[in-house]
């Protein structure tokens, strides 16, 4: 066909289909019908051509002159896109995301010392396990370290009512832009499967949609996997399938101190547009008596928040140990502990000789 096709066209450009027998071939009778008025299209040296308002040139991304990602609170959350952070139960997600939204709206300069950059100073807050009751209780707390007037509240909203959220949040956003937009918490909204990536990346690009739309960013609240806590900080620590991270920009991690109750650990293990600088160490927080975080300036290598978790068998076995020390202290003989321990008098005999005479007194 490539050999009719190039003697088919004349010097104009025009199809010249005379000398081609089309009533013989059904094919290129129909070809003939549908290509009488084809012409066929010079090359554009400047490649300029017409295009689908959905599309963008190169040429045209370039003339923006973009230095560097526009963020919201620089340089770690993006100006706009879907970003999460996650942790187990009872870390203070809710808490330090309802900090990150007052910062915003209260037009603080600064988020745990990185600079806030928002352009509306306003943040809407979906809420799906607090009411309106356990809202104003834990406003009222953390406005304590805070000080503001409730005029000064002005610019946070609260959506306690999530049927049709989109719907809801696409209008709320038209009618009055906001630089962030949290939802809390992402497993009460998504109707599915977890564990299925299709599902999860299709829920998620709705709310894409939206952040584009609307130029905002987008928080999700998630959780962890049970016990992923006693190892490292990671992005494959969160809960369902891999399709939720792959679709966020950005992904934080919040982790309790193992030592120190009231520290909190800020780790970003996950950044696209990141140097790893800042994704391998976690920031150390302060958590207050009135919920306020507080960056202590401290950073943490990740493989120092690993768990140590202390085998049952063995911690039983240190507690016999440590009966049978407290025993042998006291005078009694090999036979009565061993009667009184549940173990066997042999057993006695061996610890000594394994562990230094000094932890045992002498029968």
């Amino acid at each position: 066909m490539s050999g009719l096709y190039t003697s088919a066209v004349n010097g104009s450009g025009k199809l010249n289909l005379e000398h081609l027998n089309v009533n013989s071939d059904p094919v290129l009778s129909k070809l003939a019908n549908e290509a009488t008025n084809f012409k066929v299209s010079e090359p554009d040296s400047g490649h300029q051509q017409s295009k689908h308002p959905f599309v963008y040139t190169g040429k045209e991304l370039l003339a923006h002159a973009v230095q560097e990602i526009p963020t919201l609170i620089k340089p770690i959350f993006p100006q706009r896109g879907l970003i999460a952070l996650a942790g187990s139960s009872d870390t203070g997600k809710s808490t330090l995301l309802r900090q990150l939204a007052i910062a915003v709206s209260c037009k603080e300069t600064h988020f745990l010392n990185f600079p806030i950059q928002a352009r509306y100073s306003s943040a809407i807050y979906v809420s799906t396990e607090d009411d309106e009751l356990a809202i104003n209780f834990l406003l009222r707390k953390q406005n304590q370290g805070k000080g503001y007037s409730p005029e000064q509240y002005q610019g946070l909203r609260f959506i306690f009512d999530t049927e049709d959220i989109l719907d809801k949040l696409g209008k709320e956003l038209a009618a009055n832009p906001a630089d962030l937009v949290i939802i809390d918490a992402f497993s009460d909204l998504f109707v599915g499967s977890l564990n299925q990536t299709n599902e999860v990346r299709s829920f998620l690009n709705r709310y894409k949609l939206l952040s584009d739309k609307y130029d905002c960013l987008i928080v999700f609240l998630h959780h962890t996997g049970k016990r992923t806590d006693t190892g490292t900080p990671s992005k494959h620590n969160l809960l369902g399938s891999q399709g939720f991270e792959a679709k966020m920009r950005l992904v934080v991690e919040l982790r309790t101190d193992p030592e120190r109750e009231e520290i909190r650990h800020f780790c970003l293990v996950k950044g696209n547009y990141l140097p790893q600088a800042y994704k391998n160490q976690s920031y150390e927080l302060h958590f207050d008596a009135n919920m306020i975080f507080t960056n202590t300036g401290e950073r943490t290598g990740f493989e120092a928040l690993k768990r140590v978790e202390e085998n049952p068998k063995e911690s039983a076995r240190t507690d016999k140990m440590l009966q049978v020390i407290t025993l042998l202290n006291q005078g009694k003989k090999y036979d009565e502990i061993a009667l009184e321990v549940g173990i066997a008098k042999g057993t006695i005999s061996k610890w000594l000789k394994k562990f230094p005479v000094s932890m045992f007194p002498n029968p």
